[in-house]
C-alpha cells in the first residue's frame, strides 16, 4: 500500500500525538484514520490514530509580500500540507513515540478494526458511516447494559434530526443484537407531529445512495416490522383512535378508574413545575393514597367510595373531594376530610383542587369508567406512542403513568430480559435540572437502576445542559448533532475534546459526534435517510396481487 505521508521529525512527536508531512498527490482530510509501523528496540509496535486537523501553508514564504510573489512565479516555494494525529491505540502498549520519517498508512480492513476497537466489540452495531465510506459502530454491551446503558441524544431542534437518528439507531439495535431471541422491544414516543405513525410503510423517495449505505452496514433496507401505535382514544368514543389512520395496527389506550386509583396514577396530574408545590405534595400522597385503599376494598373492576358509591370519572371523584371539603366547614374535626387530605390546610387543599381540577380537562379522556385498554409492551416488538396532539399536562400524566408500570413490572420480575429500548424525546421536560416531579423520579431510576432490570433510555433533548445531570452521567453513549455556540460551552459536552466543540456548531443535517467508551476519541459520522415513511405522502402505494391471478 502507497503511504500517505511520513511522520514529521519538525514538529515534536509523542506517544498521544504526532503530526504528518503528506504526501505529493494524496488527501489526508479531518477524521481520516491511520496507521505507523515503528521498529523500536527491535520490536514492531504500531501506532493508530485519527486526524484532528489538516493545515496547509508556504515553505520558505516569510511574509505576506513573499506570499504575492510566489502566486505570481517569482519566488520559488513549496507548499507543505501537514495533519495533526490524536493516537487512539498502541500495539504492543509501549508508550513512546513513533520515529520521524516513518511512512504513515491509511488504515482499512484489520487496522481500521484495531485504531477503532472494532475488534474488542463481541457485538457491533451499526451506527452510520465515516465521509469515506467506512461503518462506524457502537459496542453493544455499552447499550445493553452488559457494560454500560442508556444513549443521549443533542443538538439544535429541526436540524440536529435527534429523533431520525434515534429511530435508526432502533432499527439497528433490532436488527443486530445478539440476545434477540432473548427478547429486545422497543417503545418509542412520539411527541412532535404524527411522522412516526407510518414507520411500518416503506419510504417511496429513498435514494439509490441511501439504500447501499444500509447495505454497506449490513442492514436491510426496510421499514420496521411488528409495530403496534397507540393512539390517544377520540373524546367521545374510546374505541375510536384519535389520528388519520385506521387499520388493525392503530389502538387507543386509556386507564380504568380502578387502574387509576390503584397504580397511583393521580401523581402524574401534577407534573408541571410550579412554585410551592411542596405542600401539595403531601395532600397528593394522602389522596393516592385513599384511592389505592378504595381500589383494594372495591369488587371487580369497579371503584366504590367509602359510602358504597361508584366512582365513575374525573369527575365523579372532583365531586367526592368537593364533599370532602365541604364537611371540613361543617365540622373542623372531619373524618372525612381527614380521610382524604389528613392534616392539610384548606388552603392546601383549595391549590389541590385548582391543579386537580385544570388537569380533568386535558386527560379525562384516558381515564374511562371500568373501561380499559392497557398498553402492553411484551406482547409487541415495536411500540409507537403518540402524544403528540396533547397538551403537556396530559404528555406528562401518559409518559409518567407508562413508565412507572414497566419500571414496576420489571422490578417484579427481577430479570433483565426482554429488554425494552425507550425512546424520549424532549428529555429535558421530563427530567429538568431544577425542581422536581414524579416523572423525573422515574427517569433517574431508569437512569441508575435501568441497566441491571433491562429498561433502556435513549433520549433526545435540545439541550443536555438543562437535564438532571445523572441522567446525562450514567448515558455510556453520548451523541450530539448541530449545536448552538452557547450550548456546547457547557460541562456536560467536555467529551468534545479538541476542536470538536467548533466543529459542532458547523454541522450539517444528519451528521453527528459520537462518543463510546471505548474509544478514546469522538467519531464524526452520517446516517442515511429512513426507509420507513416519516409521513403519509411518503408511503409507497403497496400493490397486492390476487393468489389467483397465476391461474389465469
Amino acid at each position: 500500500m502507497d503511504p500517505v505521508g511520513i511522520v514529521l521529525g519538525t514538529r515534536p512527536i509523542s506517544p498521544l500525538e504526532f503530526w504528518i508531512g503528506v504526501q505529493e498527490h494524496h488527501l489526508l482530510q479531518l477524521d481520516d484514520v491511520v496507521y505507523v509501523e515503528s521498529t523500536i528496540n527491535d520490536s514492531k509496535v504500531t501506532f493508530y490514530g485519527i486526524v484532528q486537523e489538516v493545515q496547509k501553508f508556504l515553505e520558505g514564504a516569510e511574509s505576506v509580500y513573499d506570499a504575492h510573489l510566489v502566486t505570481r512565479g517569482i519566488i520559488p516555494v513549496n507548499v507543505a500540507y501537514t495533519a495533526k494525529v490524536s493516537i487512539t491505540r498502541i500495539e504492543p502498549e509501549l508508550f513512546v513515540p513513533p520515529s520521524p520519517g516513518d511512512p504513515v498508512f491509511k488504515a482499512t480492513g484489520r487496522h481500521l478494526d484495531k485504531a477503532l476497537y472494532y475488534d474488542q466489540m463481541k457485538v457491533k452495531i451499526p451506527a452510520g458511516i465515516t465521509r469515506s465510506g467506512d461503518p462506524v459502530y457502537i459496542n453493544y454491551h455499552f447499550l445493553n447494559g452488559k457494560e454500560g446503558a442508556h444513549v443521549s441524544i443533542s443538538g439544535m431542534s429541526g436540524i440536529a434530526t435527534k429523533t431520525s437518528y434515534a429511530l435508526f439507531l432502533l432499527y439497528s439495535l433490532l436488527n443486530k443484537a445478539d440476545d434477540l431471541k432473548q427478547g429486545v422491544h422497543g417503545m418509542i414516543f412520539n411527541v412532535k407531529g404524527k411522522d412516526l405513525l407510518w414507520i411500518d410503510k416503506k419510504n417511496r423517495n429513498l435514494s439509490q445512495e441511501d439504500r447501499e449505505i444500509f447495505e454497506k452496514l449490513g442492514l436491510k433496507p426496510e421499514p420496521f416490522k411488528k409495530v403496534v401505535f397507540y393512539v390517544p382514544p377520540d373524546e367521545r368514543d374510546p374505541n375510536i383512535p384519535a389520528c388519520e389512520r385506521f387499520d388493525d395496527k392503530v389502538v387507543p389506550f386509556y386507564w380504568s378508574m380502578r387502574e387509576f386509583a390503584q397504580e397511583g396514577l393521580i401523581k402524574f396530574m401534577f407534573v408541571e413545575g410550579e412554585e410551592g408545590m411542596s405542600n401539595i405534595n403531601y395532600a397528593i400522597d394522602r389522596v393516592a393514597n385513599k384511592l389505592y385503599s378504595l381500589a383494594k376494598q372495591s369488587p371487580g373492576d369497579r371503584l366504590i367510595d367509602s359510602y358504597g358509591r361508584d366512582i365513575e370519572s374525573l369527575e365523579d371523584l372532583e365531586r367526592v373531594l368537593e364533599e370532602a371539603i365541604q364537611d371540613r366547614y361543617q365540622n373542623k374535626n372531619s373524618e372525612l376530610y381527614k380521610d382524604w387530605f389528613g392534616n392539610a390546610d384548606t388552603q392546601t387543599t383549595y391549590a389541590f383542587m385548582r391543579r386537580f381540577q385544570r388537569a380533568i380537562t386535558y386527560i379525562k379522556r384516558f381515564v374511562r369508567g371500568s373501561l380499559s385498554s392497557p398498553i402492553n409492551w411484551k406482547d409487541h416488538k415495536l411500540l409507537v406512542i403518540d402524544i403528540s396532539g396533547l397538551h403537556s399536562i396530559a404528555k406528562m400524566f401518559v409518559v409518567g403513568s407508562i413508565l412507572k408500570k414497566v419500571f414496576r413490572e420489571k422490578e417484579e420480575q427481577s430479570n433483565p430480559y426482554p429488554k425494552l429500548f425507550v425512546v424520549l424525546d424532549e428529555l429535558n421536560k421530563y427530567a429538568p435540572k431544577e425542581g422536581w416531579s414524579p416523572i423525573k423520579d422515574i427517569l433517574l431510576d431508569i437512569a441508575e437502576r435501568g441497566r441491571s432490570l433491562g429498561v433502556i433510555l435513549v433520549g433526545a433533548q435540545q439541550t443536555a445542559s438543562e437535564i438532571e445531570k445523572r441522567v446525562i452521567a450514567n448515558s455510556a453513549v453520548k451523541v450530539v448533532g448541530r449545536m448552538d455556540s452557547s450550548e456546547v460551552l457547557s460541562k456536560e459536552y467536555e467529551f468534545l475534546v479538541g476542536n470538536f466543540k467548533q466543529r459542532a456548531i458547523m454541522l450539517k443535517k444528519g451528521t453527528m459526534i459520537m462518543y463510546q467508551p471505548d474509544i478514546p476519541t469522538p467519531i464524526i459520522f452520517r446516517f442515511p435517510r429512513p426507509p420507513w415513511a416519516t409521513k403519509k405522502e411518503e408511503v409507497e402505494e403497496e400493490v397486492h396481487v390476487p393468489e389467483d391471478f397465476n391461474n389465469f
